[in-house]
């Protein structure tokens, strides 16, 4: 029997690309947190969802930190959770994902419900989330499609990391 949506849904994915394409040509991509961006994105069955997006290549500096290391890390860094409403039904586009950001590091975004285009394809690589606007947003200064492809990761049945001492 198929799963539906949200069973599918559920778990974690990482990042693959994160672009901004003309509307008229999906090939003239840019990307805002750049070509190499990492991340997770994750999916309880309880309802809740948390995604973390980094620009990889930051400078390590000293504990504590400057206020100018910290304002440069910030803006190398996008990190939101809160709760997700999936309406398999949708629109004329599909169905519809909702991201309801009770906390972020931007706070813009803190009680922001985020509404996205969601569809789940299954490749030769893997399986693969496709999260996307259903219209133009400016991006760089010219409005831009913005889609977020993210794979899903293997189950972890591990207990402990790899690089742990032995006990």
């Amino acid at each position: 029997m198929a799963k539906g949506l949200r069973e599918q849904l559920i778990g974690a994915w990482e990042l693959i690309e994160y672009c901004a394409y003309l509307p008229d040509d999906k090939s003239d991509k840019k990307y805002p947190m750049g070509p190499e961006v990492q991340g997770i994105i994750m999916y309880t069955p309880d309802g809740y969802m948390s995604a973390q997006l980094m620009t990889p290549g930051q400078k390590p500096f000293a504990s504590p930190g400057s206020n100018e290391d910290w304002a440069q890390a910030g803006k190398n860094y996008v990190a939101y959770t809160g709760q997700f409403y999936l309406d398999e039904a949708g629109d004329e586009s599909g169905p519809v994902l909702m991201h309801h950001m009770k906390t972020s590091n931007l706070p813009y975004l803190v009680g922001d419900t985020q509404r996205r285009l969601v569809k789940i394809v299954d490749e030769d690589d893997g399986k693969y989330l496709v999260l996307s606007l259903g219209s133009p947003m400016e991006v760089f200064g010219e409005p831009r499609m913005i889609r977020v492809r993210w794979r899903r990761m293997s189950e972890n049945k591990a207990t402990k990391p790899p690089d742990a001492p032995k006990l």
